[in-house]
């Protein structure tokens, strides 16, 4: 059995935000996302136990934000843990989306 703590961050998004509905909610999480990103190169993991769904507004402040500070291989570094099938594909169907508005640019 290992005891090995894991060696990159884990962010619960639950304990970070009151709620994951508006900007400022999504700012919060942003902040996060970059100091523990800024603390080391590896992957940084978000949490999402008890999390229901996400708003426009809080994924725009949040995940499409660093996307645009970042750009694909920063976001790349950003690993999902206890999420459920439809925040996944929620998720994954807003990335899309924010990829494809940055290349069209």
């Amino acid at each position: 059995m290992s005891t090995t703590a894991p060696t990159s961050p884990v962010l619960t998004v639950a304990t970070l935000t009151p709620g994951t509905i508006s900007n400022a909610d999504g700012y919060k999480l942003l902040l996060a996302l970059k100091e523990a990103m800024a603390a080391q190169p590896g992957p940084v993991t978000l949490d999402l136990t008890d999390v229901i769904g996400f708003s426009s507004s809080f994924l725009n402040s949040s995940l499409g934000a660093l996307f645009e500070e970042m750009g694909v291989t920063g976001f790349k570094r950003l690993r999902l843990s206890n999420y459920k099938p439809t925040q996944l594909k929620q998720l994954k169907d807003y990335m899309a989306d924010v990829a494809q508005t940055h290349n069209a640019e």
